[in-house]
C-alpha cells in the first residue's frame, strides 16, 4: 500500500516515503513480480494496477493547506481512516492466495491488513517506530535495536532484516568541488541547523542551505529553499561536503546515501543509522560536538571523494538494493511455505 500523503512521481517529491514507494515498486516489477499500488490519484511508479484510493481533492480537504509530507502518521488520522477503507476493499476484490500486503506506513495501515490477515505483512523499509507487521525490513541495524526497545523485544527475530538505502546511481552527478558546504534536509532545529551553521560559521565556509521548513531559525549561510532532486543532486555533487548533525537517533537519512553517491563526503553527529552509512575518515566524518564539526569541516579535503563514490555505487547503487530484497523475498517464500503459506506471487504494495 501507499499511504494518502505520498505523492510516488519522481519529478517532485517532499518526504522520503514517496522515494522509497516510486523505487520499491519498480525493483518488484524488475522482478518480475505483479503490484497493485494503492495510492493517490496520479503516479508514475511502475505498477501492474494503481488503485486510487484518494483523490487530489480529498487530499487537500484533509490537509486543509499544508503540505502533503506533514500529515501525520496514525490510524486516527481521518485522511488515514478515509484511504485505509477503501485500501482494503481495493484489496477484497483483488486479492489471492499467495499475495503479500506490503507497506511502509506500520501500524498508521494496521486496519487494512486486519481485515485480510490471511495473507502476510510485509514493512518493507522501517525508519519509524509504529511497527506492527510480522515481516520488516529496517533502514539500518541501530533503528532495528531502537525499534526492538520500543516494542520490549528482546529476542531476535528471524524475518526482521535490514536493507540500506538504495538508489539508480546515474541520477547522481559527479562534478569538481566548490568552495561551499551544504545543508539539505528539514529546515527544523531537531536537524541540527545551529550546529550546521556555526560549525560552517567557526570554519569560515560558505554554507548554503535546501529543504522545506521555517528559514527564520537560519543564523548563517544562504537559504536556497525546496527544489526538484536533479537541481538539488547538481549542488550536492558541487559541495565540499554535507552536513548532517541531525540531534535525535536518525534511522538513515537519505540525503546523506545521496551525497556519498555523488562523491561528496557527510559530515554527521555519531549515533543512529549515521555509524552505519558514514565510514568515519574514509566517506566522510561522525562528530560528537561543535568542535568537531569545525575540525572535520578543517580536513574533509583529505577524503578521497572518488573512494566515497565507489563505496556508496557499490552499498547503495541500485543491484545492491534489488539483490538484498530478492534475497530477502526468497527467503520469505521459503518461510511461508513450512507455514502452509503458498509462495508470493503478487506485492500489493507502494
Amino acid at each position: 500500500m501507499s499511504t494518502p500523503n505520498v505523492q510516488p512521481i519522481a519529478a517532485d517529491y517532499l518526504d522520503v516515503f514517496s522515494g522509497f514507494t516510486r523505487r520499491f515498486a519498480e525493483l518488484l516489477m524488475e522482478l518480475g513480480i505483479s503490484v497493485y499500488l494503492y495510492g493517490s490519484e496520479t503516479t508514475d511508479a511502475p505498477c501492474t494496477e494503481l488503485v486510487t484510493c484518494i483523490s487530489k481533492k480529498d487530499q487537500e480537504k484533509f490537509l486543509a493547506g499544508e503540505p502533503y509530507h506533514k500529515a501525520w502518521y496514525d490510524a486516527a488520522n481521518p485522511m488515514f481512516g478515509h484511504f485505509n477503507v477503501r485500501a482494503a476493499s481495493g484489496i477484497q476484490a483483488r486479492k489471492e492466495p499467495g499475495d503479500i500486503i506490503a507497506t511502509i506506513a506500520g501500524s498508521a495501515q494496521a486496519p487494512v491488513w486486519q481485515q485480510h490477515q490471511e495473507l502476510p505483512l510485509l514493512e518493507y523499509s522501517i525508519g519509524y517506530r509504529g511497527v506492527c507487521a510480522p515481516y520488516r525490513v529496517f533502514q539500518s541495524h541501530a533503528w532495528r535495536h531502537v525499534v526492538h526497545g520500543f516494542t520490549g523485544c528482546e529476542f531476535g527475530r528471524e524475518f526482521d532484516d535490514v536493507i540500506p538505502h538504495w538508489f539508480h546511481e546515474d541520477d547522481f552527478p559527479e562534478r569538481t568541488p566548490e568552495d561551499y558546504l551544504l545543508y539539505v534536509g528539514r529546515i527544523t532545529s531537531v536537524k541540527g541547523l545551529r550546529t550546521a551553521c556555526q560549525a560552517a560559521q567557526i570554519a569560515g565556509e560558505k554554507l548554503y542551505l535546501i529543504g522545506d521548513g521555517d528559514p527564520s531559525l537560519i543564523t548563517y549561510g544562504e537559504y536556497l529553499g525546496h527544489m526538484p532532486p536533479d537541481e538539488r543532486n547538481s549542488w550536492m555533487a558541487g559541495a565540499k561536503a554535507l552536513l548532517a548533525p541531525t540531534e535525535y537517533i536518525e534511522p538513515s537519512a537519505c540525503v546523506c546515501t545521496e551525497a556519498q553517491l555523488c562523491g561528496t563526503p557527510v559530515i554527521s553527529t555519531n549515533w543512529g543509522g549515521f555509524t552505519e552509512y558514514i565510514e568515519t575518515g574514509k566517506s566522510g566524518f561522525r562528530c560528537k560536538s561543535l568542535d568537531g564539526f569545525v575540525e572535520a569541516i578543517q580536513r574533509v579535503s583529505e577524503l578521497s571523494r572518488d573512494y566515497v563514490r565507489a563505496r556508496a555505487r557499490r552499498l547503495y547503487g541500485w543491484e545492491a538494493g534489488r539483490n538484498a530484497y530478492a534475497n530477502y523475498l526468497r527467503r520469505l517464500d521459503a518461510g511461508l511455505a513450512l507455514a502452509h503459506h503458498e509462495p508470493a506471487q503478487e506485492l500489493i504494495t507502494a
